[in-house]
């Protein structure tokens, strides 16, 4: 697996959710490994960006809308990594795909939350 993480600090708009709602995101390259849920296979990936509510990742793996992971997200900070528990693929397009968060616990959410907030997010 590749070992890198950058915060790249670029600006990233509101970005419409397919649901309506509005999220900020923050721009970020890091690991993430996925997990899916049905078939315990891996995956590896690089973060796009990130927000509260989910990610854009980059895999060389197909993934298919609704297909429910799980996520290990190596952020560029002095903390342990973000686990989730249950995600789900909201959309594929090329090597890319749109990640919604399912289920967080609450240690990981705080992480997220810390995260977002130092890079002025949140």
């Amino acid at each position: 697996m590749l070992n890198h993480s950058v915060f790249t600090g670029e600006p990233n708009p509101m970005v419409p959710m397919a649901h309506g709602r509005n999220v900020s995101r923050v721009t970020v390259t890091a690991d993430v490994i996925l997990f899916s849920i049905l078939t315990r296979e891996s995956a590896e990936g690089t973060l796009v960006d990130i927000s509260r509510k989910g990610v854009r990742l980059t895999t060389d793996q197909s993934f298919r809308r609704d297909q429910k992971l799980a996520l290990n997200l190596t952020l560029p900070w002095d903390k342990p990594p973000i686990d989730v528990l249950l995600a789900a693929v909201k959309w594929a397009r090329g090597n890319q795909i749109g990640v919604e968060f399912i289920d967080l616990e609450e240690d990981n959410q705080v992480l997220l939350n810390t995260f977002l907030q130092s890079c002025g997010k949140l």
